[in-house]
């Protein structure tokens, strides 16, 4: 019989008082999980580049009823994490980072659990490393809307992927803020754009879909372009 509970890192200290004593440290956090998942995940899978670990849910406490278990606490932090993988494809797997409490020596690392898969592109179709986007987007930017000006803060969220007539393109959307000077800002949301390929194309092409609604945040008389 197995109890568990979904909960952040130091209620652990509230739920299980005896257990926890003053000399054992408190249970992972979320950065020691994800260098965990970092170096065990390559260690078994050799020639993969690890793109993003993204949190997929709360830590999960699961208590054995079992007294006689040296150790009978499960600690899990659930990840999503993408991968380009050494075949050139890219994949976004389920991967839970598993946590043992042993009374004599505290917390320690215990496995990687691998959940769904999903095959995000297929080799020699793979999505633009995430630091080309940032830089592709910044310098047109810079070229066209906010020339002269310093943009700051530049996010991006996950691809979509997509083909039109044998080209394959990857859209993006995100938000950004301009420094106009040092007391104008501004903060610019919900933009997309696409980054296009073919097959005889060596690099990749922006293309904007929406330039998104950009707002003064500070007092200033002038005007967003």
């Amino acid at each position: 019989m197995k109890k568990v509970f979904a909960l952040a890192g130091t209620a652990l200290l509230i739920l299980m008082p005896t257990l926890l004593s003053a000399q054992l440290a408190g249970p992972p956090d979320e950065e020691r999980a994800k260098k965990d998942v970092q170096i065990h995940w390559s260690k078994k899978n050799l020639g993969d580049k690890i793109q993003s670990i993204e949190s997929n849910g709360e830590p999960v406490l699961i208590e054995k009823d079992e007294p006689k278990s040296n150790a009978d606490i499960l600690y899990k932090f659930p990840f999503l994490v993408t991968t380009k993988r050494k075949d050139g494809s890219v994949t976004r797997t389920e991967v839970g980072a598993n946590y043992i409490f042993v009374r004599t020596k505290g917390w320690l690392f215990a496995e990687l659990g691998f959940g769904k898969n999903i095959v995000l592109s297929d080799p020699g179709k793979e999505s633009p490393d995430r630091e080309t986007v940032l830089r592709l987007i910044e310098e047109n930017l810079l070229q066209d809307r906010w020339k002269g000006k310093t943009i700051e803060n530049l996010k991006i969220g996950e691809a979509i992927s997509g083909i039109d007539l044998d080209v394959q393109w990857f859209r993006y959307s995100g938000e950004y803020e301009v420094a106009v000077d040092n007391t104008i800002r501004y903060s610019c949301t919900n933009f997309i754009v696409r980054l296009l390929k073919d097959d005889s194309a060596t690099e990749w092409k922006l293309d904007w879909k929406e330039k998104g609604v950009c707002r003064q945040t500070t007092t200033s008389n002038d005007s967003s372009p």
